[in-house]
């Protein structure tokens, strides 16, 4: 009986991940973005990330990946792309445009006037799941 609950309970779970997903995509696509595409933006701004291989670790994806996701956000003028002045030029750094920073700001205020609130014991209880 305890792991029949056990599957439900997870399906339970399963089910509001994705309606909060489901929210926070509905929010960000009044700006042209996926909220995944509105956290990348996130990374490049906030954490002063500036290349694909940066991207692509801390979403534990390939660089092909990254990759694809840079080019959606290019390819909206979010953001550019440029070769970087050197010693190695075959490295890309990414820049934001002012219509990137725009769009991330939108969702940024959007979000905080949403009623979405997570708090910081919701963040808790899904990492510590193993």
């Amino acid at each position: 009986m305890q792991a029949k609950q056990s599957v439900l309970l997870t399906s339970q779970w399963y089910l509001e991940v994705q309606r909060v997903t489901q929210l926070l995509n509905q929010l960000s696509e009044q700006h042209a973005l996926s909220y995944e595409q509105f956290l990348v933006l996130e990374h490049i701004i906030e954490l002063g990330y500036n290349t694909p291989s940066q991207i692509a670790a801390d979403f534990k994806t390939s660089a092909p990946a990254a990759t694809r996701k840079l080019n959606a956000l290019q390819s909206k003028q979010f953001i550019r792309k440029v070769h970087a002045i050197g010693e190695d030029q075959r490295t890309v750094l990414i820049e934001l445009t002012e219509l990137g920073q725009a769009a991330y700001q939108g969702v940024k205020k959007d979000l905080a006037e949403s009623n979405i609130k997570i708090k910081q014991t919701d963040l808790d209880h899904l990492t510590a799941i193993q």
